[in-house]
């Protein structure tokens, strides 16, 4: 076996309790299923911050929040902290990013080099990507010469179009690590609203809620959880594009995919605590 290629699929503020292969009332991850099927699938994760920038920071760099200083939203990873990517690099991996980045503080303007945490060879992102798109309409993200990459329609599977593209025209000869950052399926701020695909709320409207949520009360989770499925419904139908995608180049067997999410959703059910 050659050195293997890793791809690591990153999902944001997606329950646990989402995916059929932990909960088999969830019908709609099939994908996901199959790779946790054949693959190992851990019975107890837990993440080590519970808010977006700090899990983030910790994942990149291997370490706790207390040491990276990243301990709420809104404080960049800085630059001489070590990752993954410089490890990888290291060991001679090709490093390439795509998608939501959220650890460098500048908003809708384009990634700096030095705030990128040694992802070198492959880079399209944007550090708050749900203020340069929306789940539904496409947007904008940012390349490694910072030029601004548009795209319409659904962000899920625009979003994973790019990775397709980088999957068919990896040429360089070293094998890839290779971070696909979903924002899906966390709410869309400025909308304050989880937006599913078209047609997610009749057609999710049915599943059991999780009885964290009614046993709390409040928050909005009766309006809203039909849409968050719809949302993870469509992450696992693009891991199963990805996986068509590798199987296609023959690359299949030689990467490793790993697949997690920074932190859960509450639904608003804790936010008086």
């Amino acid at each position: 076996m050659n050195t293997p290629n890793i791809l690591f699929l990153f999902s944001d503020q997606q329950r646990w309790d989402t995916l059929g292969c932990y909960n088999p009332a969830m019908d709609f991850t099939p994908n996901l299923d199959r790779l946790a099927a054949e693959g190992a699938r851990f019975k107890n994760a837990f993440t080590c911050q519970p808010v977006c920038g700090p899990a983030r920071a910790c994942l990149q760099s291997g370490l706790y929040a207390t040491q990276t200083g990243c301990y709420r939203n809104a404080i960049p990873l800085r630059p001489t902290a070590p990752t993954l990517a410089d490890r990888f690099h290291e060991s001679g991996y090709e490093t390439a990013y795509i998608g939501k980045w959220h650890l460098s503080c500048t908003g809708d303007k384009p990634v700096p080099v030095e705030l990128r945490a040694g992802y070198r060879d492959h880079w399209l992102a944007a550090d708050t990507l749900e203020y340069t798109s929306t789940g539904i309409d496409g947007g904008f993200m940012f390349d490694a010469q910072n030029r601004q990459v548009d795209f319409g329609g659904y962000r899920v599977d625009q979003q994973t179009d790019f990775v397709l593209d980088y999957l068919q025209n990896h040429e360089s000869g070293k094998p890839f690590f290779l971070f696909v950052s979903w924002l899906e399926p966390h709410h869309q701020n400025a909308a304050g609203h989880y937006q599913g695909p078209p047609g997610s709320k009749e057609k999710y409207k049915d599943y059991p809620v999780p009885e964290d949520l009614r046993a709390l009360g409040g928050g909005d989770w009766a309006r809203e959880f039909p849409d968050y499925l719809g949302c993870c419904a469509s992450l696992d139908a693009n891991v199963g594009r990805i996986v068509e995608a590798l199987k296609a180049r023959g690359g299949y067997e030689n990467t490793l995919i790993v697949y997690t999410s920074d932190h859960g959703s509450h639904f608003k059910t804790r936010n008086g605590e």
